[in-house]
């Protein structure tokens, strides 16, 4: 069941586990945030809510790194 459950999460979330691994290796703080974005997201129990804030949080950081990217050193970049 393990294997099972394992391989389904690979398939369903490659590209997820790709970003978040190169994420790691460059910042440990941008991964952090990151990730707990999608804890929030994937635990919350408004999960319309929590799908549409989270990506609107998302969008907001990813403008501020490419609109700033100066404000951003204090992230480990």
């Amino acid at each position: 069941m393990g294997v099972e459950h394992g391989a389904w999460c690979v398939a369903c979330c490659w590209a997820l586990m790709t970003a978040l691994f190169a994420l790691g290796v460059m910042s440990v703080g941008w991964m952090a945030l990151i990730g707990a974005f999608i804890a929030g997201e994937k635990m919350l129990p408004w999960k319309r809510l929590a799908n549409r804030a989270v990506a609107v949080a998302l969008a907001a950081v990813a403008l501020g790194v490419a609109l700033a990217p100066a404000a951003t050193t204090g992230m480990g970049m």
